[in-house]
């Protein structure tokens, strides 16, 4: 088997990792892309920190104070990474500073940090898939995207998640992450089971709606038909044969209400033979007519004498008005007679009453006077005046006389025709009173038949909800249908997931049967294809290992990653990188711990894979696949690693 050359190797690689002080100084670490690299230094040497730059670089979306530490983000601005993706050399930066913090820089090109994880997905080749979130798809009800990152998780162990499969992690993240690594994910995250689960729910709730739809619909269907005293109906069928079974019955009464009309009509015709009985006269009809013409005619005389009435009033008041003027002229004349002239009006000397002058002539300029013309003329026009008032008096007495026998003739005409219409409403009630009854059944039977035609309507709501929420339960049964079709239609290929999980197993007791003597139990790892759960033995893991071999276990987890493609025959998303931080945990021997790294690095030699530790002593007896990098600088303070 010819092995894979630098350029073609899939996965990932770190070539390098820059820090930028805010100095301008850089801090810069090579590491060997094929084998072990071990970052080695005494404590707050920034041995985690490095770790956590390259995390941070793949699309860590906290802030660089949570991501690498208060420290450590204060005193770097840029942290770039140079990757090999698949082969291919590729620069990734991440500015520490205000503005640039929730963007990730590739190969120049800026976006958010949000999209880092489908990008990296699609240059890596990976499947990018939706997993329910919940560890049964048959009860989840939301699917979530498995991210890179739920998947770096398993390949960067940080000191926290020595005895847990990744920090934080929920177990329906972490069965997709290892289904993911070990090449089925796509085939059991194909998401049929989740559509199917859902579709299943879908149905039973319309099952549920429509039994319930169906029985309230019944019920207040049933509760109209027997208020309307109809037949009860259940279909859109049954409602269509009473509407029309209750049209034909009402326009049978119609009928029939319309030939009794007739025959009364012509019952009231006067003048004819087979329209007369004894007792009726035959003249009430034209006798009513002439009562209300001469009540017309009365009501027309009162209303002409009240305006004639009107007009006399308002005469006689003006020529009242006309004599008192006149009375009031001829008493000026008396007074102004009698006042005596002191200045000329000509020439303005002044003129003594006392002047002698012959009697009976003018004291001013001694003509004759005569007695004054204006009284005699003021007292005819006040005589004529009143003759004319008297003539008007005369008048308006006749016309109030005249009104007041127009207003007796007007009572007598309406009493008249009062007894008139009452007689013939007398009598054509005695004619009406055979077909009254039998009329106003009709009019009732008409009502009641309008009423539940009226009514019917709602009953086509109703059962058109039924038809609804059936055509609901089978428009989810055909979806059900379908799914349960798309998933036995599936096609499985390549290796099955028991295979895949026999395989993965057994790399890894290929790896702890080396070390039984020491700190490793009696029991092989098994692992559940259906749930993904790790036995060693008959038990789950976490109740069968203790702390010192909870880390060998996942030492050999994370050994038994590097041979994925080779095992899986490359049908997986082969990350080709593994970080371990400070593998010496839970009072693990050093020893054991050199001895395991040492074994991952022959691992990494055979898989062509990159692993890089951290550790503050340097591995005894180190090969030449082991590349150490010794780390310089030490913080003081707040540990970053």
């Amino acid at each position: 088997m010819t092995e894979p050359t630098a350029l073609s190797r899939p996965g990932l690689r770190v070539n390098a990792v820059t820090l930028v002080h805010t100095s301008g100084e850089i801090d810069r670490y090579d590491f060997n892309t094929a084998g072990l690299n071990i970052i080695q230094g005494v404590r707050n040497s920034s041995k985690t920190t490095t770790l956590r730059a390259i995390d941070y670089c793949l699309g860590n979306s906290d802030s660089p104070a949570d991501a690498l530490k208060a420290a450590v983000a204060d005193e770097y601005v840029e942290i770039i990474t140079e990757l090999t993706i698949n082969g291919n050399p590729t620069e990734i930066r991440r500015n520490l500073q205000y503005g640039h913090r929730g963007k990730v820089t590739v190969n120049g090109n800026e976006f958010p940090v949000a999209e880092f994880s489908d990008r990296i997905l699609h240059v890596l080749g990976w499947p990018r898939i939706n997993v329910p979130k919940g560890i049964r798809a048959a009860t989840a009800t939301e699917l979530v995207p498995l991210s890179f990152r739920s998947v770096l998780r398993h390949i960067h162990r940080n000191e926290d998640s020595w005895i847990q499969f990744a920090d934080k992690e929920q177990e329906y993240l972490r069965r997709a992450v290892i289904s993911y690594l070990l090449g089925f994910a796509p085939t059991r995250y194909d998401n049929n089971d989740f559509a199917l689960a859902a579709a299943e729910r879908n149905l039973l709730q319309a099952q549920a709606a429509e039994r319930e739809v169906h029985d309230s619909t019944d019920r207040a269907v049933a509760a109209v038909c027997e208020n309307l005293q109809i037949p009860i109906a259940r279909t859109q069928r049954q409602v269509d044969s009473v509407r029309a079974d209750l049209r034909a019955e009402l326009d049978f009464v119609h009928e029939e209400r319309r030939r009794l009309t007739g025959e009364i009509e012509l019952l009231l015709v006067p003048g004819r033979p087979e329209g007369t009985t004894p007792g009726y006269d035959a003249t009430l009809a034209s006798q009513y007519e002439r009562a209300t013409q001469e009540l017309v005619q009365a009501a027309e005389r009162i209303a002409d004498l009240e305006q004639v009435l009107a007009a006399h009033v308002q005469s006689q008041n003006t020529v009242k008005a006309e004599i008192s003027r006149m009375d009031r002229l001829i008493a000026s004349v008396d007074v102004f007679g009698s006042l005596p002239v002191r200045l000329c009006p000509a020439c303005e000397q002044k003129i003594d009453i006392h002047r002698d002058h012959p009697e009976g002539t003018c004291y001013v300029c001694t003509q004759p006077v005569t007695h004054d013309q204006r009284r005699r003329r003021g007292e005819l026009e006040q005589r004529s005046l009143t003759a004319e008032d008297e003539d008007l008096e005369e008048a308006i007495t006749r016309t109030r006389r005249d009104l007041g026998q127009a207003k007796t003739d007007r009572q007598q005409a309406q009493d008249r025709r009062h007894e008139l219409a009452a007689r013939l409403n007398t009598e054509r009630a005695a004619r009406l009173a055979p077909f009254m009854t039998t009329l106003e059944e009709m009019a009732a039977r008409i009502a009641r038949l309008q009423q539940k035609l009226t009514a019917l309507p709602a009953v086509d709501e109703m059962i058109a909800r039924k038809a609804a929420a059936t055509e609901a339960t089978a428009a989810a049964a055909r979806r059900l249908e379908h799914h349960q079709r798309q998933a036995d239609d599936a096609p499985r290929p390549g290796k099955t997931p028991l295979d895949r999980c026999a395989l993965f197993a057994e790399r890894m007791n290929e790896f702890l049967d080396r070390h039984r003597a020491d700190v490793w139990v009696d029991g092989n790892v098994a692992i559940s294809a259906d749930d993904l759960t790790f036995y060693v033995g008959t038990r789950p893991w976490h109740q069968a290992l203790g702390a010192e071999a909870t880390v060998l276990f996942f030492l050999a987890y994370s050994r038994a990653l590097l041979f994925l493609a080779k095992d899986m025959d490359g049908d997986c998303p082969y990350p080709g990188l593994l970080m371990l931080d400070n593998p010496f945990q839970q009072g693990i021997a050093n020893e054991v711990v050199h001895g395991v790294l040492r074994d991952i690095a022959k691992a990494a030699e055979e898989t062509g894979a990159q692993v890089i530790s951290t550790q503050a002593v340097p591995v005894p007896g180190a090969m030449k696949t082991i590349k150490q990098i010794r780390m310089r600088t030490a913080y003081i303070g707040e540990s970053p690693g």
